[in-house]
């Protein structure tokens, strides 16, 4: 019998994919329904990803499915004014976090079709959702691009794996910015010298909404992150923008001493900054990746520093970020 295996479950009315690993005691549950979100991730007992509230909650709140679980972002954070403009067209995304800004796309909230999904002692435990552009008219109407997006969650060997694939399906080039929103879950109370691990490069100066005011800088926070800062004194709903060392290897880790755990993230190349974010409504941390910093077709950056860039006609592209715990000792 093999020690992976994959179940469809219905919870709150709604179609739930579960993944698990008997050895490893991890289970993955997503939910293809509302965003393909993986709202609930365990491994040997720990809560690496918790949902604190019901599915029914998570798919009929405004906000509620980009607030918890690993919400999946394009384009990732707030766009000025909802406008933009990428090879002499002008975009106009809708006005969805008054009165003046887009928020995260329409990844997050839209039902996504799932492909396929298995386990074997070789694969692991694998579930394939997809979504496309080119189904969705309303979409098209402001952004006319027909991007295909196909995810592939892979528990084995008790890590968890994310594979994206975007394509660009259509004829012309479209402008490109796509990133993740996992909310680990921390338990401040119980463990205040919870740490945070970032292979930083640079800081960039940054609102409280994420818009950034200049260019990056090595600074103190930047520095001491490499090594570690405490997160008890983190504030809610602050935020820090880094941009990661290309020659690291990618790995962020929350490390829980009195757990005796550490929560390891490792992100992919084009993956070449986060966003920090503690949110007000939960026990949680974002480390929160992008291909792009905040609005950055709107800033007055060369594009090589800023991430803005486009994917050309047939153009595809794979992301792969990893989840996994560590022992302390």
């Amino acid at each position: 019998m093999s020690r992976y295996a994959v179940e469809t479950l219905k919870q709150d009315g709604l179609t739930v994919i579960k993944l698990s690993d008997s050895f490893s005691g991890s289970i993955a549950e997503l939910l293809p329904e509302v965003g393909n979100n993986l709202y609930s991730f365990t491994t040997d007992g720990r809560e690496v990803i918790k949902t604190s509230i019901s599915l029914a909650t998570l798919k009929n709140e405004k906000f509620a499915s980009s607030k918890y679980g690993t919400p999946v972002l394009s384009p990732p954070n707030r766009i000025n004014k909802g406008t933009f403009s990428f090879l002499e067209r002008t975009y106009h995304f809708p006005i969805n976090e008054p009165p003046d800004y887009h928020l995260h796309g329409e990844l997050s909230v839209r039902a996504w079709e799932v492909l396929d999904c298995g386990a074997s002692d070789e694969q692991g435990a694998w579930v394939i959702s997809q979504l496309r552009y080119g189904d969705l008219p309303d979409i098209l109407d402001y952004f006319p691009h027909s991007l295909t997006f196909t995810i592939t969650y892979r528990l084995l060997d008790g890590k968890l794996s994310m594979d994206s694939c975007i394509k660009n399906e259509g004829s012309g080039e479209a402008p490109f910015a796509y990133g993740l929103h996992p909310y680990f879950s921390l338990p401040y109370e119980s463990d205040p010298n919870l740490t945070l691990q970032v292979p930083a490069k640079a800081e960039w100066p940054i609102t409280n909404l994420s818009f950034v005011t200049g260019r990056p800088a090595i600074t103190e926070l930047s520095e001491a992150i490499q090594q570690g800062i405490a997160l008890a004194d983190y504030p809610e709903l602050g935020c820090t923008l880094l941009t990661i060392d290309p020659e690291s290897d990618f790995i962020n880790r929350l490390v829980l001493p009195n757990a005796g755990y550490t929560i390891a993230y490792q992100l992919d190349a084009q993956f070449p900054f986060v966003l920090l974010f503690r949110p007000s409504w939960d026990q949680a941390f974002s480390i929160e990746p992008y291909t792009y910093v905040t609005d950055a077709f709107n800033l007055p950056y060369e594009h090589e520093l800023t991430g803005a860039q486009g994917i050309k006609a047939g153009e595809e592209r794979r992301i792969t970020t990893s989840l996994w715990i560590e022992s302390n000792t």
